[in-house]
């Protein structure tokens, strides 16, 4: 008799380590598993891909092989990120915040007055960032080395979204989040806004461009992502059948469009020619 209830009691003891080990399993998965990605950079000190998850908050990091980790954890809603010298730059809801690339450790949060919902994020050749705001249809422009931040308007600015930076004509080329949205060319000297290209294509968000200069973007109505070809003279449907595909990034050390697919909790890599 002393023996079954040793047994029994012996039972209950494995069983609830079991299900703690199984709890913790399944926490540690979740913190380190997708939740509504929105934007990817690349983290060369690290060689590993950086992936911001609105739905949750966190920055994830993922290697070569797949693995995902925390890079950064307790932001509001991380949208756009960019990678710039030793820091990675995030756009968090009204705030522009900067982690170091190595110690993963918060070193500058900057509130944006008058932001409303920042969404991506670049940077020019000198430095200066350029976030875009979808809700308060502005771009706000900060210099890290002065601290400085001013905010562009403009009628063509409508619920702006994606912006890229086109580096031999010194201009910012911007999508938006609306019917019919065209690509804007921002010019980084001038300060002025025109349309680059029109379309009819609705609720562009990503924008990026590759080493051959054709442009990318991802129309989330669409469930695609059109090319301009360097001629720059149509639109090509480059790929399809895509469920809300985000801010999309041009890999140069893998020559891929790697594309975060917000409602499904992926991403998903597409090799340019």
């Amino acid at each position: 008799m002393r023996f079954g209830k040793r047994r029994v009691t012996l039972l209950l003891i494995v069983t609830v380590l079991v299900l703690l080990a199984a709890y913790l399993v399944l926490k540690f998965v979740k913190q380190s598993s997708f939740n509504k990605p929105e934007s990817i950079a690349y983290n060369e000190v690290t060689e590993s891909l950086l992936i911001s998850n609105v739905g949750n908050g966190r920055i994830l990091s993922m290697n070569k092989q797949g693995k995902l980790s925390t890079f950064a954890k307790g932001l509001k809603a991380p949208r756009g990120i960019k990678t710039l010298d030793s820091l990675l730059w995030v756009a968090d809801n009204t705030q522009l915040k900067a982690y170091n690339l190595k110690s993963r450790k918060l070193v500058h949060t900057v509130a944006i007055e008058g932001a409303k919902m920042l969404n991506d994020i670049e940077n020019d050749h000198l430095g200066r960032l350029y976030l875009t705001d979808t809700l308060a249809n502005k771009i706000f422009i900060h210099d890290p080395a002065s601290g400085k931040t001013e905010s562009i308007s403009s009628e063509l600015l409508t619920s702006p979204n994606g912006i890229v930076y086109d580096a031999p004509r010194r201009q910012m080329f911007i999508v938006s989040l609306r019917q019919a949205s065209p690509i804007l060319a921002f010019n980084v000297e001038s300060k002025e806004i025109s349309v680059f290209r029109e379309t009819l294509y609705d609720n562009l968000d990503g924008i990026a461009i590759d080493e051959l200069g054709r442009i990318y973007f991802s129309s989330w109505e669409g469930r695609c992502i059109y090319m301009i070809p360097q001629e720059q003279n149509r639109f090509l449907l480059w790929q399809e059948e895509l469920q809300s595909p985000a801010d999309i990034f041009f890999h140069k050390a893998t020559n891929e469009i790697i594309v975060p697919l917000f409602e499904k909790n992926q991403i998903k890599r597409f090799a340019v020619d």
